[in-house]
C-alpha cells in the first residue's frame, strides 16, 4: 500500500497522464473569471464551493452539475468532469459541507468516526439535495454563465454520496425533493439499503446512467487514528438499475474496478482503502473508457439532436459497446 509520503508524487504522475490523454488541461474559463466560487445558500446557510469549467465555444449547451462522494471536494470526478468540458459542456462541480473534505480536519476533540457520523446523519442526506437545486438556481442567474447555458438541458452526476443525491433529487427522494429541471442523470457507485428504497427508482422519470464495478463495495476511511468501514455490495447498487423504469435505464459494470475507481482523481491510500489491484488504481485508461461512455450518454439526451429514436437509440447503444472494454458489461433496455 502506498504510503503518504507518495501521494503528492502519485497526483503528479496521474495528472500528467490526464493530460496526455487530454482530461487534464486547464479550464477554459472567460477572462477574469473565477475558477471556484464560494456562495451563500441563505435559506440553509451553507457556503457551497463551485468549480467552473467552461466549454471553449461560447454558445449554448447543456449545463452539467457533479455532487462528489463523502470525503470529497471539488477535484472529485476531475477525469470525467473535464472530458465533458471538452466535449463542449458546461460542467460544474459542488463541494457538500460537512461532507466534503472537511471531514479530515479531526483534532484531539473531534475524531474521524465524530465528523463521519456527523456527515452520514440524516439531515445531510436531504441538505446535499437542497444543495443542488440552489446551486441551478444561482448558476442559472449567473452572468458569467449566460452565453453559455441552454436552461432546457441541464444534467446531474454524482459518486458514492452524490450517487445517493442523484437519485433523491431525480425521483427517489420524493416529490419534495424531486427537481424537474434535470434530464438526464448518472450515478457512480449507486445504492440502495433495501429493496424497497430501491424500488423508489421506479419515480425516475428521466434518462438514468447507472455506473459501478465488479469490486465496488466497501471502503474504508481512514485518518491513522480511526477507521471507518461503509459501502454495500455490488449486488445492492445493481438494484438501482433493476427498479429504474425501462427504455431510458442503462447500467456499466466495469472490470476491476473498486469504489475508489470512480472518484475520477488521484486516491490517497492514507485515506481510501482499495480493493482493486495495485495495476488497476488510478487507472487513467479506466477513466478514459469511463469519459467516452457518459459523453455518448450525455451526447444522445442532451445534445442538440431531435428527439432519440428506435434506429438513433440503436445506434447509440452500438457507439456504448464499442467504447466499453472488453471485460466491462453493458445493461439498457
Amino acid at each position: 500500500m502506498l504510503k503518504k509520503r507518495s501521494f503528492s508524487g502519485l497526483r503528479r504522475q496521474t495528472l500528467a497522464a490526464l493530460t496526455l490523454f487530454g482530461l487534464g488541461a486547464k479550464p477554459g474559463l472567460a477572462l477574469n473569471a473565477p475558477e471556484t466560487l464560494q456562495v451563500l445558500d441563505p435559506t440553509t446557510k451553507r457556503v457551497l464551493k463551485l468549480k467552473l469549467r467552461l466549454p471553449v465555444q461560447k454558445t449554448p449547451t447543456a449545463l452539467l452539475l457533479y455532487s462528489p462522494g463523502l470525503g470529497s471536494g471539488v477535484s472529485n470526478g476531475a477525469a470525467w468532469c473535464e472530458a465533458w468540458r471538452e466535449a463542449g459542456y458546461l460542467v460544474v462541480t459542488l463541494a457538500h459541507p460537512v461532507t466534503d473534505d472537511s471531514i479530515w480536519k479531526t483534532n484531539q476533540k473531534k475524531s474521524l468516526k465524530s465528523t463521519i457520523a456527523e456527515a452520514i446523519a440524516a439531515p445531510q442526506y436531504a441538505l446535499r439535495v437542497k444543495d443542488c437545486s440552489f446551486a441551478l438556481d444561482y448558476l442559472l442567474e449567473l452572468s458569467l454563465l449566460k452565453p453559455y447555458l441552454d436552461a432546457t438541458r441541464i444534467g446531474i452526476a454524482g459518486h458514492s454520496y452524490g450517487a445517493l443525491t442523484v437519485q433523491s433529487i431525480t425521483g427517489q427522494g420524493g416529490a419534495g425533493l424531486l427537481d424537474r429541471r434535470i434530464k438526464a442523470a448518472i450515478a457512480f457507485s449507486p445504492s440502495a439499503m433495501s429493496q424497497e428504497r430501491a424500488a423508489a427508482m421506479g419515480q425516475v422519470k428521466i434518462p438514468f446512467f447507472c455506473i459501478t464495478g465488479e469490486l465496488d463495495g466497501q471502503v474504508t476511511f481512514k485518518d491513522g487514528t480511526g477507521a471507518v468501514r461503509l459501502g454495500v455490495p455490488v449486488s445492492q447498487r445493481q438494484w438501482v438499475y433493476d427498479y429504474l423504469p425501462v427504455a431510458q435505464r442503462q447500467e456499466l459494470l466495469v472490470a476491476q474496478a473498486d469504489h475508489m475507481s470512480f472518484a475520477g482523481e488521484p486516491i490517497d491510500a492514507s485515506h481510501f482503502s482499495r480493493e482493486a489491484p495495485e495495476s488497476e488504481q488510478n487507472n487513467v485508461h479506466t477513466w478514459q473508457r469511463v469519459s467516452a461512455l457518459t459523453t455518448e450518454f450525455w451526447n444522445f439526451y442532451l445534445g442538440t439532436q431531435v428527439k432519440p429514436t428506435n434506429q438513433s437509440r440503436e445506434a447509440y447503444h452500438k457507439r456504448l459497446q464499442a467504447a466499453a472494454g472488453p471485460q466491462d458489461r453493458l445493461r439498457f433496455d
